[in-house]
């Protein structure tokens, strides 16, 4: 098969893991010997240097990877990963008590108890200002060429704590609601995009196609990380802004009419009666197997569900369908959107680490010219070939000899995702066409005018904020599951709105405007 020709463009113009010896200033960070003079600096760094790195969502040790064996060449510092990082101010002191903090460490820091500034504050990692002027010319220079990228990776006094994974324009949609459109066709059904119409397609998909589960999903797709169906009804379980103003979804009166739906859709059968408790293998397996033929997942379920169901020689087709509208013709307001920056996946430096520079060149490393587009397509004569200046994807990616689908084949040899760096479109090649339209339909929203930038309360705000929202977030979770499954009745959801206010959400929403206010005025 040949290759796929793709456009390039680049956003940008241009030891030991132990934790003796704190690092209090950059002044202080001069590490080993071995660092090169920062003005004359070229990679890879010399010294053999070691450096360790946690990552929150790793288990054990991970796979060694190409893509990690590339870094190590071209920057001269080895990476040993360790298990997931912890996030909360307990496990950072038992991690110190042991010796065991990382050199970086990479995780959501936006959600530290009490805020970047804290985790600084604390002494658990440090200030980035003056390192970046020092060790890290390729982020400064793409943070002075996108200033609405720099207004987001800092905080209110202008602190720079990690370096950034920012999501692409067309990366920050990337879930949504698949159907079968083989039931579809079979019924005589168009596509449903509206509340009522979802009605009668799942109904069609219990009667006609006797499905166990018409649809089928895990709580997360509820309301809170996408609109899912409550974007029809003008709400989102989490916080928003509208019209300039700050806002919890759960306490809207549309919150309430969007849980009697789902309460009258379970209790006639048409959402899976194991919602509450299924994992995303049990998702899958349902919806490849004809027990559902609707859920809500992110892109790559398209492709995995199409390929899961042609290897057993079944006919099916799982397709994007847009997120429901209360009125035909109109836009829900809610679906999935991210913030170029939404916090995760962004790269701290321990305040224990000896050495300081070599952290700071091997994240820098992806700001280059030549780390994003080995992050973005991999391994020259590998994964792509330059032609006419231009990366094109060589057969191991496009028609791999092990029948891999693209995505595996880059996770190997890139970082396309998930790491601290700027991410690039890649046109990654789909073996569905229904996975490359999927983006496109997801994003028909009002979404962008609700979205919350990533604001930073103060440490103060932020563990007054973490401990009104603990009791909230439990109790917002458990009445929802109630009412849909109706042990409790919809009709008291002015009772439940009540005592969110009694856990002081009215407090919580002062302290996000004013972060709000705050971020826009940076």
């Amino acid at each position: 098969m040949a290759a796929v020709l793709l456009g390039f463009t680049l956003l940008f113009a241009g030891c030991s893991g132990s934790n003796n010896g704190k690092i209090e200033s950059a002044s202080n960070t001069t590490g080993n010997a071995i660092a090169a003079d920062a003005a004359n600096f070229s990679y890879p760094m010399p010294g053999g240097i070691e450096l360790t790195y946690m990552n929150e969502t790793l288990g054990g040790t991970p796979e060694r990877l190409p893509i990690d064996e590339e870094y190590e060449g071209r920057t001269g510092i080895r990476i040993r990963q360790l298990g997931g990082a912890p996030m909360t101010d307990q496990k950072f002191s038992l991690l110190l008590a042991s010796g065991g903090l990382p050199d970086i460490f990479l995780n959501t820091w936006l959600q530290y108890p009490g805020g970047p500034d804290k985790a600084v504050e604390q002494g658990y990692i440090l200030k980035l200002n003056d390192l970046i002027d020092q060790y890290a010319p390729n982020l400064k220079k793409t943070l002075e060429q996108h200033p609405e990228i720099d207004k987001m990776i800092k905080t209110d006094d202008g602190t720079y704590y990690a370096f950034p994974f920012i999501r692409s324009e067309t990366g920050r949609v990337y879930g949504g609601p698949i159907i079968r459109q083989d039931w579809l066709d079979e019924l005589n059904l168009s596509v449903p995009e509206t509340i009522d119409e979802w009605h009668t397609v799942l109904t069609a998909f219990k009667e006609k196609k006797h499905a166990s589960a018409p649809v089928t999903f895990r709580t997360l797709f509820l309301g809170e990380r996408t609109g899912g169906f409550a974007g029809a009804f003008g709400v989102m379980g989490n916080f928003y802004v509208d019209d300039g103003k700050v806002v919890y979804g759960y306490l809207e009166p549309g919150y309430k009419e969007y849980l009697k739906t789902m309460a009258r859709w379970y209790k006639e059968g048409l959402i899976d009666k194991d919602f509450a408790s299924i994992d995303a293998a049990t998702v899958d397996k349902k919806m490849t197997s004809g027990e559902s033929g609707a859920t809500i997942g992110w892109q790559f379920y398209i492709e995995k569900y199409n390929s899961a169901v042609q290897g057993t020689g079944k006919e099916a087709s799982f397709v994007a369908t847009p997120y429901p509208s209360a009125v035909k013709g109109q836009l829900p307001e809610f679906g999935q959107l991210d913030n170029a920056y939404a916090g995760t996946s962004s790269a701290a430096i321990s305040a224990y680490t000896k050495n300081a520079e070599a952290a700071m060149r091997w994240l820098d490393y992806a700001y280059t010219e030549e780390g994003s587009l080995l992050n973005t397509y991999g391994v020259e004569g590998v994964t792509y070939n330059l032609e006419n200046g231009k990366p094109v994807y060589t057969d191991l990616v496009v028609n791999n000899p092990e029948g891999l689908g693209s995505d595996q084949v880059m996770s190997k040899y890139s970082h396309s995702t998930n790491f601290p760096m700027i991410q690039q479109d890649n046109n990654l090649p789909a073996k569905y066409p229904a996975t490359g339209k999927s983006i496109s339909i997801w994003k028909k929203t009002n979404h962008e005018q609700h979205l919350l930038p990533p604001v930073t309360p103060t440490a103060e705000e932020a563990d007054e904020m973490s401990s009104i929202m603990n009791d909230i977030n439990t109790f917002v979770k458990e009445t929802e599951l109630k009412i849909i499954m109706g042990i409790e009745s919809a009709d008291n959801y002015d009772k439940y709105v009540q005592q969110m206010r009694d856990l002081g959400i009215e407090r919580a929403l002062d302290i996000q405007q004013a972060a709000y206010e705050r971020y826009l005025n940076r």
